[in-house]
């Protein structure tokens, strides 16, 4: 994958997440909501390890897993 890739954006999880949750809020309580929701969960997640991606990206030190 490149840098370029929809895939780094934060904007792109933070979207998918938000989408997630509105087809979640469609549907009566149950198994179904509860695993959209917990999807959702896991969009924010790599939402925010995107952005932490972007703001160590131009540093000359590679990041490490654990700040994510």
């Amino acid at each position: 994958m490149t840098p370029k890739s929809k895939l780094y954006q934060p904007e792109h999880w933070r979207g998918r997440a938000e989408a997630t949750r509105k087809k979640a809020e469609a549907l009566a309580d149950g198994k179904a909501k509860d695993r959209l929701l917990k999807i959702a969960v896991e969009y924010d997640k790599l939402a925010r390890r995107a952005h932490v991606w972007q703001m160590h990206k131009d540093e000359d030190d590679p990041w490490h897993e654990e700040e994510l």
